[in-house]
């Protein structure tokens, strides 16, 4: 700003005012004025500077704040679609859980029915054992009572319990198939023997001595060893090769369990 003028134009003024004040005077009073005019001026300029300033910051705080607001309305964004993503990934759990909730409920039901169930097959099998015949006696008899141990036993659970009886029906059904040779000491009419015993699955337990001179087979209805007929010998004979492997796999004429010879 040109003080200059200014000071010329307020000095002619009070001239024109005052024409009889000294010259003295005039210059005291032009003094003063210009150095409140230039103090006035300075602040003027300080004040202009400060906002000029304050605008600057202004605009510095304001870009920073829409920087943030962006990046604050994106994270928003993200956030929501995870919050939707999320509700969806529990939403699924939920479900999972009812649906388990639901087999646990089903699962006690059928525990509660299972376990009288498994105590009934246990002593259909013992039945079915002891109408069997008579082969793997020890075994199987220990087999029954460790498996009658676990049905009773309070350590044991109801998948262990259930596991357990379909082994042993596994193994008894396997019985049912192949073939098995061993010596056992057996009683005949004529006394106690010793034998070489054909196991042909569950259809017949056939004898042969071991000289080779008699057959016989176990009589299931009668639960007694007898000894079969002379025309017999050569096919027992023939059925124990086969089971030793001895030979080919062929047709033999045997009694069958619960049949006559």
């Amino acid at each position: 700003m040109n003080v200059k003028p200014i000071f010329l134009m307020l000095l002619t003024f009070v001239v024109m005012l005052n024409p009889v004040i000294p010259a003295i005077s005039s210059a005291a009073v032009a003094s003063g004025l210009r150095k409140q005019l230039e103090k006035d001026v300075s602040a003027t300029v300080s004040v202009e500077k400060a906002t000029a300033e304050m605008q600057r910051k202004w605009q510095v705080e304001k870009q920073t704040l829409a920087a943030e607001t962006h990046a604050l309305e994106l994270e928003l964004k993200l956030l929501k679609a995870r919050s939707l993503r999320l509700e969806g990934y529990a939403e699924q759990r939920r479900q999972e859980i009812a649906k388990l909730n639901q087999g646990l409920t089903e699962m006690t039901k059928i525990g509660l029915s299972l376990e009288p169930f498994l105590d009934e097959l246990l002593g259909r099998l013992k039945d079915f054992c002891a109408d069997d015949l008579p082969f793997a006696v020890v075994e199987r008899e220990r087999r029954l009572a460790d498996l009658e141990a676990a049905l009773d036993s309070y350590e044991v659970d109801l998948p262990e319990k259930l596991s357990r009886m379909m082994e042993v029906l596994k193994i008894e059904a396997g019985f049912g198939r192949g073939f098995e040779v061993g010596e056992e000491v057996i009683d005949r009419a004529d006394g106690k023997t010793t034998v070489r015993v054909i196991r042909l699955g569950r259809l017949g337990l056939y004898y042969l001595t071991l000289d080779g001179a008699q057959a016989g087979w176990f009589n299931r209805a009668d639960k007694t060893w007898e000894d079969l007929p002379g025309g017999y010998t050569e096919a027992v004979k023939e059925a124990l090769r086969m089971a030793l492997k001895q030979r080919a796999f062929d047709l033999v004429k045997l009694p069958v369990a619960g049949g006559k010879p």
